[in-house]
């Protein structure tokens, strides 16, 4: 079986013809990498708050797990940017689950020093019978496996933070009906509003406790953009 060359999607793949002239100007950027769109990222990102959330449904053995949860602000334009260009954060999950995941943790692993630098100076808030969470173990938890970056879905009242768009990916179209999330991967941020969710983990051994829905969570945005 001939290799398939892992490589960002083509215009007809990813079809961005029908979104807002503006935003067709910066998404279309054949030139701009996830390495690049990475860096607007790290070197703009302000922190805006942090918390530790339990974790909740817990199997039996693992309800003492708890992760950290940081929200970053940068320009909408460059969170749509990661969201949303042929080569954002998405687009490397579309490449490849093993593309996307690297992308995940480069990123991760670019922002930890601004991330662990605020929990210092505003301990995360903890919610009623949980473990707290020193240095440590928020570092452990942003550089586990399951962590993870992605736009913001709801602000502090529950209000919604993504809108239905016009960005066309074929595969996801066509993988919609199959998908628990059918058309959720057509909507787009509408704010520069990011969350960096840490893995949970349990406070003895630090020991990641990850949920059987999300073990293959780079497979599923590979396949339906959306999880």
């Amino acid at each position: 079986m001939k290799a398939r060359m892992i490589r960002p999607p083509s215009k007809m793949e990813w079809d961005t013809s029908r979104l807002w002239a503006t935003g067709r100007a910066y998404l279309d950027n054949d030139h701009l990498s996830f390495e690049e769109i990475a860096s607007r990222v790290i070197e703009s990102a302000t922190v805006i708050s942090n918390r530790i959330r339990r974790y909740d449904d817990a199997p039996r053995g693992e309800e003492d797990g708890r992760q950290i949860i940081s929200i970053i602000r940068v320009e909408p334009e460059t969170c749509d940017l990661l969201y949303n260009a042929p080569d954002g954060m998405r687009g490397r999950y579309w490449q490849s689950p093993d593309y996307g995941f690297a992308a995940t943790k480069l990123l991760i692993s670019g922002l930890l020093r601004t991330l662990m630098s605020f929990s210092e100076r505003h301990p995360p808030m903890l919610p009623e019978r949980c473990a707290p969470m020193a240095a440590d173990d928020i570092k452990v938890s942003l550089e586990s496996i399951s962590a993870k970056v992605w736009p913001r879905e709801h602000d502090d009242t529950g209000n919604w933070l993504f809108k239905f768009d016009q960005l066309k990916v074929v595969r996801w179209e066509q993988n919609e009906g199959h998908g628990e999330k059918g058309p959720l991967w057509r909507q787009s941020p509408t704010t520069g509003d990011i969350e960096i969710k840490g893995a949970l983990i349990r406070p003895v051994d630090q020991i990641e406790c990850m949920p059987a829905g999300k073990r293959d969570r780079s497979c599923q945005l590979h396949k339906f953009g959306y999880t």
